[in-house]
């Protein structure tokens, strides 16, 4: 003792040499800069070169469309129309089938799925490089072919696979902990969020904000560093590649830089009234497109698309781009909604600063003639009024309908564009009747690109419930005069939207069914005077400490749903000690009496199952597929504990076999019916618990900032029900329209402890079968 004394000594910071203290540091300053420094700038970096070589294809496929249109459409026009619909549907079929081979997990925006799994759920092979393959190469095919979707999703998605491809090449550095830290990984994934927006808008600032918001609902500040510089180093890479790598020409086809040349005095105040109208009336119409959005969606899944296409989800895809060709078609139907031109192109259009209706006045802020071609038909006749008319309400229902198919999708952009349309029609409306501006001649004029850019804030607001689209709005157009009128139809629409419905990834969310607690809406007074106490679940399994192995093996048999259990002190009382997880009785029993098949018992596991099985639901469920599918995994406080007696949980279950092989039957009957010893489980000592009074106001925030799956609720310490993220789910399902309501009970298949009374309920069972025939 005294040696070691001696030699702690040795090493104390006072006695330490110079070489000792350099070494110490400059190893503290090489973890320094690879932790923080370089993982942040690789996943800026590689970000921003798949990003711009996403776009660059993008664009040679939609320079090849137009050219290959032009010239059929030249020699006959039946040729041109087959040409203009025959590319969008085989490209955005391609893409629905190289998605369909390689990873379907590249389906869809991404950002309700990274928002889940940064939730503490693993979607299995959502951050693969798998699924980052089909996601680039079918956005390519789709937004290449002219589907009208956006790629703001996507490239979230994107991000945050990179983020985690990153994290698992440095999880083998197993020399610091900061590479296996779990923590770690959810702020990679945050950074991965925000390059994807960066990449997508040009806006480092913005990004930051809007992945924070559209994937986190609490988001630790000291992090906001990391993220920053991952959105930078993308932000010049992105800027560095468009100068000296792309053809100036292509760079600005490619660039989200969408300029304005607003003056200083943009509006006056008596024009605030018309943005608050204006961000009303946008916060009515996003949350009518959610609405409509998941019509689509449950018709697709559930309705009449289920009974026409069955489980042929690319016929449809196939189908609906054909109709989406058809519509678009520029000497078709396509004349009255620029259906020629893309996202970007009719968004120039809208934030320009000149006016596109006729008007008797000074003919300098006329738009110039190409602009207003493209909202005049190819006749001409057409007045641009009517066009915009028909290119919002056409597009309203395209988008949403466009959005469920079976493709790599987003929502951001078209919103965007949709939005700065009805703005864009308000401000010539305005202008129309005050030609001189409200104050007259010598006030400011009205800029109907102004509303434009108010009413795609706003109109993205609603539909994301996001306020950072203030900030990208801001970085995109280079204008900070603008900011004022958009904060307020902003926060207008963002208020009337939220009330009404979810935003569109958590409605995404909802339909999907996963594992996520919603938003609560504002203004619900049913969360604040519901209690715990009419959604708990009460009837329960648990674990007792005079249990006996023949009860344990009949409770794990008919509760093969159930991951984890309460263990109380004994029946009477119903003290809660702790929690204890399934496979750590599964292990127990068969130490004991050896591997049974029936209890899908296996030898060798891996950490990650530990993981999986410490913490789940702990209720009696009466469906047979729990809420939890095959593709979630939910992860525990306990299970670094269960992985430690891994080893010699297996080698006891080995032994169990091997002596129990050889064990009289009447001897092993003696053993089922004594009392099971605890002492070599993995228990819990420390599980969540509330009280019967608690509000599911304070439940809902609970669940959420600590990412619980469920909950123990206990009187005086006896427990008395669990609480778990389905019937919360449950609760908060029609919250927007009946407020938060318990969760109808079901009829149950009561199963009882005793053998007895087992018997006798199977009777009775038996006895109503019999009856029913």
């Amino acid at each position: 003792q005294d040696e070691e004394e001696e030699h702690d000594s040795d090493n104390s910071p006072e006695n330490e040499r110079n070489d000792g203290f350099l070494k110490r540091h400059a190893k503290n300053l090489l973890h320094f800069f690879v932790e923080d420094w370089f993982l942040s700038a690789a996943l800026g970096i590689i970000t921003a070169v798949l990003s711009i070589g996403t776009d660059i294809a993008i664009e040679y496929m939609l320079h090849l469309r137009i050219f290959l249109f032009e010239t059929a459409h030249k020699w006959h026009q039946h040729a041109g129309a087959l040409v203009w619909v025959g590319y969008i549907t085989v490209s955005a079929t391609l893409a629905a089938l190289f998605c369909k081979a390689v990873a379907p997990q590249a389906v869809g925006s991404g950002i309700p799925e990274v928002k889940v799994i940064m939730h503490g759920f693993v979607l299995k092979n959502y951050l693969s490089a798998k699924t980052l393959l089909a996601k680039i190469v079918s956005l390519v095919l789709t937004l290449g072919g002219g589907f009208p979707v956006g790629k703001e999703g996507p490239f979230v998605h994107m991000g945050s696979i990179v983020a985690n491809l990153l994290t698992q090449a440095t999880e083998s550095c197993r020399y610091n902990a900061f590479f296996s830290n779990e923590g770690r990984k959810m702020e990679m994934l945050s950074s991965g969020c925000a390059v994807g927006i960066a990449c997508t808008f040009s806006a480092p600032a913005g990004g930051v904000l809007y992945g924070i918001e559209s994937t986190s609902k609490y988001f630790a500040v000291k992090n906001y560093w990391r993220s920053f510089f991952a959105t930078t180093c993308a932000a010049i890479v992105f800027r560095y590649l468009l100068t000296f790598v792309v053809s100036p020409k292509m760079a600005g086809t490619i660039t989200a830089y969408y300029q304005t040349n607003f003056p200083n005095e943009v509006f006056v105040v008596e024009e605030i009234p018309l943005f608050v109208i204006l961000g009303a009336i946008c916060g009515l119409l996003g949350a009518l497109f959610v609405f409509v959005n998941r019509r689509f969606a449950m018709a697709k899944e559930h309705g009449i698309y289920k009974k026409i296409f069955g489980n042929r989800p690319i016929l449809l895809t196939a189908i609906t781009t054909m109709l989406v060709g058809v519509i678009t078609y520029p000497y078709g139907i396509g004349e009255f909604i620029a259906g020629k031109f893309t996202f970007r192109e009719t968004l120039v259009d809208f934030v320009s600063n000149c006016t596109i209706f006729e008007a008797d006045i000074n003919s300098s802020i006329f738009c110039p003639e190409e602009t207003i071609n493209h909202w005049t038909g190819q006749s001409g006749n057409l007045h641009p009024g009517l066009t915009m008319c028909l290119y919002i309400f056409v597009y309203f229902f395209l988008v949403a309908h466009c959005v469920c198919m079976y493709l790599p999708t987003g929502i951001f952009v078209p919103s965007f564009v949709m939005g700065a349309a009805g703005g864009r029609l308000m401000g010539e409306i305005v202008a129309l009747y005050f030609p001189y501006g409200i104050r007259g001649i010598g006030g400011p004029m009205i800029y109907p690109g102004l509303y434009a850019v108010v009413g795609a804030a706003a109109y993205t607001g609603a539909v994301t419930h996001s306020l950072s689209i203030a900030v990208i709005v801001c970085e995109t157009t280079g204008q900070l005069c603008a900011l004022l009128p958009v904060l307020i139809a902003l926060m207008v629409a963002n208020a009337v939207s939220s009330f009404l419905q979810p935003s569109i990834y958590e409605s995404i969310i909802l339909m999907k069914n996963y594992p996520y607690l919603t938003d609560l809406p504002p203004s619900r007074m049913s969360v604040h005077l519901l209690k715990v106490s009419k959604v708990m679940v009460t009837d329960l399994f648990y674990v007792y400490k005079k249990m006996t192995y023949s009860q344990l093996r009949k409770m794990l048999k008919d509760s093969p749903q159930i991951k984890g259990y309460p263990v109380v002190t004994d029946k009477e009382s119903m003290h809660l000690i702790g929690s204890v997880s399934r496979k750590s009785l599964i292990v127990l029993l068969a130490a004991k009496l050896g591997p049974d098949p029936s209890l899908n018992y296996k030898t060798k596991r891996t950490p990650s199952e530990f993981f999986q099985s410490t913490i789940h639901s702990i209720r009696r469920s009466t469906i047979p597929n729990v809420l939890a599918s095959d593709i979630f995994v939910e992860r525990g406080s306990s299970g670094t504990d269960a992985l430690i007696n891994k080893e010699n949980g297996a080698s006891r279950a080995r032994q169990g076999s091997d002596f129990v092989h050889t064990m009289p039957q009447s001897a092993r009957r003696r053993l089922l019916e004594t009392p099971i010893s605890l002492d070599s489980a993995t228990i819990d000592a420390a599980p969540f618990q509330l009280v019967k009074s608690t509000t599911l106001y304070k439940v809902h925030n609970m669940f959420s900032l600590l990412a619980l799956n469920h909950a123990y609720v206990t009187e005086r310490g006896r427990l008395v029900g669990v609480v778990s993220l389905k019937e919360l789910r449950e609760t908060f399902a029609n919250i927007y329209v009946w407020g938060a309501q318990p969760p109808k009970r079901k009829i149950a298949r009561i199963i009882k402890n005793s053998d007895e009374e087992r018997e006798k309920f199977e009777e009775q069972l038996k006895n109503l079968r019999e009856a029913h025939s």
